[in-house]
């Protein structure tokens, strides 16, 4: 028997993200935890730079418990924070070296589920603008209103990568 909902709610398309996107696990865990975090500033566009701090340290976060990524063994970023862990490289360095190779494939997989989009988006990538970010959706800010906003936090604990 399966279960589905017939008209899901945001919550629902938030974790069907989650638990079943495309995206590699530490990057997509890392993505969430960023929009969480950013989203109570009420801001709707988030600069690359302004998306690279609270990114790069969930993913620093998550390789201080466990230094591996699930579907590879290597990556431009993944290397930047591990220089940063080890006293190799500035802060300033880590968030020029997120903004250049952090972003590539998280946010255009962030929203895929089973090889396609969900029908909600919470954010929009705006990386051909002359300053490149990412705008906030309605739905985002929708989600930020919910009784289990709270509750999404606590279940992206860096262990649970």
């Amino acid at each position: 028997m399966r279960f589905e909902e017939e008209y899901p709610s945001l919550e629902s398309f938030w974790r069907a993200v989650i638990l079943f996107g495309r995206n590699s696990a530490s990057y997509k865990f890392s993505m969430a935890k960023s929009l969480i975090e950013l989203i109570p500033s009420g801001k709707s566009f988030i600069t690359l730079e302004e998306l690279a701090v609270p990114f790069s340290n969930n993913l620093i976060l998550h390789l201080k418990l466990n230094d591996k990524q699930t579907t590879s063994q290597s990556s431009t970023m993944l290397n930047a924070c591990r220089q940063f862990i080890a006293g190799e490289i500035t802060h300033e360095q880590l968030i020029q070296q997120t903004v250049k190779y952090g972003f590539v494939n998280v946010l255009d997989a962030f929203h895929v589920v089973n090889q396609g989009d969900i029908p909600v988006k919470f954010f929009e990538s705006d990386r051909k603008a002359k300053q490149k970010g990412i705008v906030i959706t309605d739905d985002l800010f929708k989600l930020h209103e919910t009784n289990q906003f709270t509750n999404f936090n606590l279940r992206l604990k860096p262990d649970g990568d």
